[in-house]
């Protein structure tokens, strides 16, 4: 889901992404555990990189489609009938438990600004302001590879890195676009 403008940091992001993509597969493989792959300092940073690097999309999804704007306004029942998800276990422990017990307002737009906030929406990286404001917005290979096993309720669950999430619907989050 992120432009690519080509240039110098088109490369980059090849790399960085065929060291994502890499370290996925190492992990998802057995063996008998002798090292032949990417040490596990290398694991941990692919994974990083394919959940919160952003490559620049910010000016697109910020500037171009001004969707920092739009989702401050969206409440989470919404967020997640277009396919997005929340990884439940980024989140406090208080505040998983209050949304299993049905005490968290999934109809408050409120509601998505703090789940933004906590970094628990896959494959979205927002930076929120002091006041509750959502200043810029990108998204990460994650949006489209990750999706949750809905063990808390439908779109959020832990997170399945390397899943395609076949609920995600692009043509709706962007229509959503000012």
């Amino acid at each position: 889901m992120t432009v690519n403008s080509g240039g110098p940091s088109h490369s980059r992001r090849q790399r960085l992404f065929a060291a994502a993509v890499a370290g996925l597969a190492v992990m998802s493989c057995g063996g008998d555990g002798a090292s032949t792959g990417p040490s596990r300092r290398a694991l941990n940073e692919g994974r990083q990189i394919f959940r919160f690097e952003t490559f620049g999309d910010e000016t697109f999804w910020t500037d171009t489609l001004r969707m920092h704007e739009v989702v401050q306004t969206i409440p989470p029942t919404i967020a997640l009938a277009v396919g997005l998800k929340v990884d439940a276990d980024t989140l406090p422990e208080a505040v998983l438990q209050a949304i299993q017990a049905g005490q968290v307002d999934l109809t408050d737009p409120a509601t998505t600004v703090t789940l933004l906030k906590l970094g628990a929406v896959v494959g979205l990286k927002a930076t929120v302001d002091p006041n509750n404001q959502v200043t810029s917005l990108g998204t990460t290979c994650a949006l489209c590879h990750s999706t949750v096993d809905d063990r808390i309720a439908k779109g959020i669950g832990s997170r399945l890195d390397g899943w395609p999430n076949l609920e995600l619907d692009p043509g709706a989050i962007i229509a959503l676009s000012p």
